[in-house]
């Protein structure tokens, strides 16, 4: 094996958060995971190779569309320029001028206003305040939250990204007593003059940013430049993920005042666990894993020996049988690191560099035995790093397509995760390749809160 590869390895292996290397044909207990064999998904062979055409005439069509109503209105859009102006296009300039033509040339009030971009309805209130003020002093644009707010608003939500604007409203007006806000208001600057935005959350493991973790970074990103590692030329990735029935899109429509209700079927059913790989030219293969039987405890065994520090005592009658492994184990990622070695071979991509996250069964010596016994070379990404693996963007379009629409009594989970898997293609793993690669100097300026 390249000799800076083997030293990126063991440099994720000898990090005491990872699982120490799996001897025997252990599990992984996670239970997104099911048990047993490979029933393939989709290979290299049935994934598309690039973009539907049919997919860009239809964009070209609605672009002559879109250009044609461009056009259309392009008359109507001059006739009342302050038709289609953003929401409050005008400031407190534009209210002093407004009031200055008011005095100076009287007339008509709407053409004034618009003038001074600011809408008839808004204008008509303007002239009021000025007039209840007896005309001492010129409507201040409702601006109640000074800059110091804005600074404490800032912090408040980098510190709690996940306050709720009552919070933040209370927070805010115990620290400044005298300031007064509605929540309506409050929303309002925050998503208009901060720019924030709700989003579905994401779990960011503290563990990501230690110093030990990016300092792993570092020295692992380097080792792989000088073994000439390049995830757009002589690399493929694999990973796992699970899929359940019950998997809906976290945001529904329904009527104000009722809550958004997806109908599931009512048994979630076993978890399903897929296994793929991803490659700069397409998809390789997803493999569902299919029920381990007790027949092949036998032939586990028989493949795969325990080496001699790991000898079992042997059997008596009161030695209990053997239980079937559940969940993905290294027996499963071996079939299915072969089966990928004889696509690679097919293409003449000998050599390749076999990229796997720091799983601990990925870490077998089975795993890795069977990946240098054919000419491959193993590496493995830094622990908390899942920006630089590409195939975790595979993922999240697969599951993106499973939760389209919810399964119903007549659906299955199987034909819709293979469907999902044959829609990725090569322009979409070239992608994401790309994006993970952009990781890598940051890595190496020692760079946190990467995601």
């Amino acid at each position: 094996m390249n000799e800076h590869c083997r030293i990126a390895n063991e440099i994720v292996m000898s990090d005491n958060r990872v699982e120490e290397i799996v001897e025997e044909m252990d599990i992984d207990e996670d239970p997104a995971f099911t048990y047993g064999k490979l029933l393939l998904l989709a290979d290299d062979q049935t994934a598309p190779r690039k973009v539907v055409e049919d997919a860009a005439i239809d964009e070209n069509n609605e672009q002559d569309v879109n250009a044609q109503k461009e056009t259309s209105l392009f008359d109507s859009e001059h006739k009342d320029s302050t038709k289609f102006l953003p929401y409050k296009a005008y400031g407190p300039e534009n209210i002093r001028r407004f009031i200055e033509l008011v005095q100076e040339e009287g007339g008509s009030i709407a053409k004034h206003a618009k003038a001074c971009l600011i809408p008839r309805s808004t204008a008509y209130e303007i002239l009021k305040q000025w007039n209840e003020s007896d005309g001492t002093a010129i409507p201040a644009n409702n601006i109640k939250i000074k800059e110091e707010h804005t600074r404490f608003l800032i912090g408040l939500v980098d510190s709690n990204p996940c306050v709720t604007v009552s919070m933040a409203k209370e927070e805010l007006c115990k620290l400044f007593e005298d300031l007064q806000i509605p929540e309506s208001g409050l929303r309002k600057h925050m998503t208009e003059k901060i720019r924030l935005s709700l989003k579905n959350s994401s779990l960011y493991t503290m563990d990501r940013d230690t110093n030990r973790t990016i300092g792993l970074r570092y020295k692992i990103i380097t080792e792989w430049k000088a073994a000439g590692v390049d995830f757009q030329k002589n690399c493929v990735f694999i990973d796992e993920a699970g899929f359940n029935s019950h998997q809906i899109r976290s945001r529904a429509w329904s009527l104000k005042g009722e809550p958004a209700q997806v109908k599931v079927p009512t048994q979630k059913g076993v978890n399903l666990s897929i296994v793929g790989c991803i490659s700069p030219f397409g998809t390789i293969n997803f493999s569902k894993v299919e029920p381990l039987k007790p027949s092949d405890v036998a032939k586990i065994e028989k493949e795969f020996p325990l080496p001699k520090s790991k000898k079992r005592k042997a059997k008596t009658e009161n030695t209990p049988k053997t239980k079937v492994k559940k969940g993905t184990t290294a027996y499963h990622i071996v079939t299915f690191v072969r089966n990928v070695m004889d696509v690679l071979d097919r293409h003449d991509k000998n050599g390749f560099f076999i990229v796997m996250d720091n799983c601990r069964i990925h870490h077998s010596h089975y795993v890795v035995e069977a990946i240098q016994n054919r000419g491959y070379i193993p590496l493995f990404m830094p622990p908390y790093s899942p920006f630089l693996n590409p195939i975790e963007e595979c993922w999240a379009k697969i599951k993106s397509h499973v939760r389209r629409n919810p399964l119903s009594s007549l659906d299955t989970l199987t034909p819709r995760i293979q469907e999902a898997c044959r829609s990725v293609t090569t322009e979409d793993c070239l992608g994401w390749i790309r994006h993970s690669e952009t990781f890598w100097d940051r890595c190496l300026d020692k760079e946190a809160g990467l995601a």
